[in-house]
């Protein structure tokens, strides 16, 4: 993945933020906003440090929540992200489906919440063999929304993945080894509810 491709994300978040600034001057009163029934659609950036990377990274992606109350909702998103560990290259594209509840009532322009869910995590070692493969593991956490008016809100969640090791073999490793993809994930998102 060469930099162009890693700041179409960014773009996509700096356009979708333009309107969400003047929705702002628009905004309905504090006690008609909080979690309520309804689809909304969001872009998000994240980032996530896996135990056994030599650092964090910084990924891109979209998430889509099906609210099913005011205090229920049901959230599917996916992100692209490339970490190295020990200097060899790993895509990730998970792919997570989490249960969201609201833990305050409705009425609130903040909306704290905890999640937890599964993801599948489509992974391709960059190494001499270019190996790809699919994993799975949960994950749990938290976050916050904050309900800018009835079109438009701004999220931010912290995740902990058991995702399951990445297995890689190469030349110096030719009996394979295996590098912890287990971490946390801070997501930081803007939705627009429909």
């Amino acid at each position: 993945m060469n930099g162009t491709n890693r700041r179409w994300p960014l773009l996509i978040l700096a356009a979708a933020l333009w309107p969400a600034c003047r929705a702002c001057a628009q905004a309905d009163s504090p006690d008609k906003l909080g979690p309520r029934s309804g689809f909304s659609l969001g872009v998000r950036g994240a980032y996530f440090r896996p135990l056994g990377a030599d650092a964090g990274a910084v990924a891109g992606g979209a998430q889509a929540r099906l609210h099913l109350s005011s205090t229920w909702a049901v959230e599917g998103s996916v992100d692209v992200r490339r970490n190295k560990f020990d200097a060899t290259p790993v895509d990730v594209v998970p792919v997570q489906l989490s249960l969201m509840a609201y833990v305050l009532p409705a009425d609130f322009r903040l909306a704290p919440f905890v999640l937890a869910g599964g993801g599948w995590y489509y992974t391709h070692v960059g190494s001499q063999f270019n190996h790809s493969s699919s994993r799975f593991g949960p994950h749990a956490g938290m976050g916050a929304e904050y309900f800018i008016n009835k079109s438009w809100s701004v999220d931010g969640s912290y995740r902990y993945l058991w995702a399951e090791d990445i297995h890689s073999q190469d030349a110096t490793h030719p009996l394979g080894r295996n590098f912890s993809d287990q971490g946390y994930m801070l997501t930081l998102a803007l939705n627009y509810w429909i």
